[in-house]
C-alpha cells in the first residue's frame, strides 16, 4: 500500500462514520469528529464522562492527516507504522461484525418488498500436519429458506444503502433470526462432513510417526518425565486433526424479489 492509499482510507473512513471533511490541500485534510469518533479515537473517556454527567454536549476535537508526502511537519503522517490509522484499522474491524442494508432501487411507482437476507462470512480453520484457512460466505432467504453460498461474491456489485427507498418495504422474516443463524452452521457443518478427509488421516500418521521417535528418546536417554510430557502435548498441539468454526461478521441484506431470483440464476 502506498501513503495515498492509507489518505484515501482515511478519507473514506471519517466520511462515512459522518465526520466533516475539509481538503486543506490536494494531499492534506482537516477532519471535524462527531461526538461518537472522538470518544472512539481521541482517548478522552473523563472528558466525556463529565459531558455526559452535566447533560452537555461537548465539544468533538479536529483532526488533520497528510498522507506523508507534504514537506511541512504538521497534521498527523499516514504511513504503515501510524499509530491512529490502527486505531482505525480495529474501529472498522470492531464495527463492521454486523450489519443491514437494503438495496437502493429508483424510480419506484408502486409499492416493492424486499426479501431479508441473513449472511454469514464464516472462517473455516483446519489444524493438523498441514495447515489453511477458509473463509465461506452463506446467504440464508428468511422468507423461504433458500440457502445460498458463495453469497458475498453474489451481492458484491448490487448498489446498498443503509435506509429503505421509496415505495420499497422490508418485509417480516418468517425465519426467526436465531433458527436462521443456526441453519446457516448446519449447512456449514455438513459441507464439512462431506469432504474428503485425507488430510487428517496424514495427520494421525504423522502423530503417530512423532510419537514413536520421541519415546524411542525418552526410553533410550533417560529423558526427564517432566519434558517428555510437556513435549507430548506440544506434538498433540502440532499434529492433531482439528476444524473450528469462526463468525467473521454478518448481516441483513433486504432484496428486491428480482435481484433474489437473479442470485439463484448465478448457481
Amino acid at each position: 500500500m502506498t501513503s495515498s492509499t492509507y489518505y484515501q482510507f482515511a478519507k473514506d473512513f471519517f466520511s462515512t462514520h459522518g465526520c466533516s471533511i475539509l481538503e486543506t490541500s490536494e494531499r492534506s485534510m482537516e477532519v471535524q469528529l462527531t461526538s461518537d469518533m472522538d470518544e472512539a479515537l481521541m482517548n478522552r473517556p473523563f472528558y466525556w464522562h463529565y459531558m455526559k454527567k452535566m447533560n452537555r454536549v461537548g465539544e468533538a476535537m479536529k483532526l488533520t492527516f497528510t498522507d506523508g508526502l507534504m514537506e511541512e511537519n504538521n497534521g498527523i503522517h499516514l504511513h504503515a507504522g501510524t499509530p491512529k490509522l490502527h486505531q482505525m484499522y480495529q474501529l472498522a474491524i470492531d464495527r463492521s461484525y454486523s450489519t443491514r442494508l437494503y438495496e437502493h432501487l429508483s424510480a419506484l411507482t408502486v409499492n416493492q418488498p424486499l426479501h431479508p437476507w441473513m449472511v454469514l462470512n464464516i472462517k473455516i480453520v483446519y489444524r493438523g500436519k498441514q495447515t489453511r484457512d477458509e473463509i465461506l460466505s452463506v446467504g440464508l432467504n428468511l422468507i423461504n429458506g433458500a440457502l445460498l453460498s458463495g453469497m458475498v461474491d453474489k451481492i458484491w456489485e448490487i448498489d446498498f444503502c443503509s435506509t429503505v427507498s421509496d415505495f420499497s418495504f422490508p418485509m417480516t422474516p418468517v425465519v426467526r433470526m436465531e433458527s436462521g443463524y443456526q441453519r446457516i452452521l448446519n449447512y456449514v457443518k455438513d459441507q464439512l462432513a462431506s469432504l474428503h478427509d485425507e488430510w487428517a488421516t496424514e495427520s494421525l500418521k504423522q502423530l503417530d510417526s512423532e510419537k514413536d521417535l520421541l519415546h524411542h528418546f525418552y526410553t533410550s536417554d533417560d529423558v526427564d518425565e517432566d519434558y517428555y510430557e510437556k513435549e507430548l502435548d506440544q506434538l498433540q498441539v502440532r499434529y492433531k486433526p482439528r476444524v473450528a468454526i469462526h463468525v467473521a461478521n454478518g448481516g441483513l441484506f433486504y432484496l428486491s424479489q428480482e435481484t433474489s431470483q437473479s442470485l439463484f440464476r448465478q448457481t
